[in-house]
């Protein structure tokens, strides 16, 4: 089934018999859990809003990892960083991340360009996607330590999986026949 989506600023694509949603990738696991059928979201995401979802599929993409990110020239071990203020998107996770460390820190919840915290003075560390590592690099940030892997997961409505189950297996079955050679 091929989606064509003309108009990026259309939100809502009807296709055969499949209605396709585009939200931002935060509110996915919000939507799955309260009513759309399903979803595709970082496990980042997942976590981080602590939806109630089935998860059938970890898929072959947007893998990268969610770390703590310090200037180069002021790195010091996780468990050292008491006080300190962590700029990140993902709060949940670096607040439960550096209590299991048992270690106090202020979280700073930001959106977007997350990297600029330290560089502006508002933030000692990060919490943050690296993939390459190019935008820290160009930043004069290294990363310090990993928090978690992260992959694409496919998300199913808990309710839609029971009364939708023939199809909705029937989807999961055709996605991990085509991602398998990904």
């Amino acid at each position: 089934m091929k989606v064509e989506r003309n108009d990026p600023r259309k939100l809502v694509v009807e296709s055969e018999d499949c209605v396709f949603y585009f939200s931002k990738p935060f509110d996915v696991p919000v939507y799955v859990e309260h009513g759309i059928d399903m979803g595709i979201a970082g496990s980042d995401v997942v976590e981080e809003r602590g939806c109630d979802l089935f998860i059938p599929l970890e898929l072959p993409f947007g893998r990268c990892r969610l770390s703590v990110i310090a200037p180069r020239e002021r790195v010091v071990p996780v468990e050292s960083m008491e006080g300190y203020r962590v700029g990140t998107k993902y709060p949940g996770i670096a607040s439960r991340f550096f209590s299991s460390r048992n270690v106090d820190v202020e979280i700073i919840r930001l959106n977007g360009s997350v990297e600029l915290a330290p560089i502006a003075g508002i933030a000692d560390v990060l919490v943050d996607i690296v993939d390459t590592g190019r935008t820290l690099a160009a930043n004069d940030l290294v990363e310090v330590e990993k928090v978690v892997d992260v992959s694409a997961l496919l998300l199913v409505n808990r309710i839609a999986q029971k009364v939708k189950f023939d199809r909705i297996n029937e989807i999961i079955h055709e996605i991990k026949r085509v991602t398998e050679n990904v």
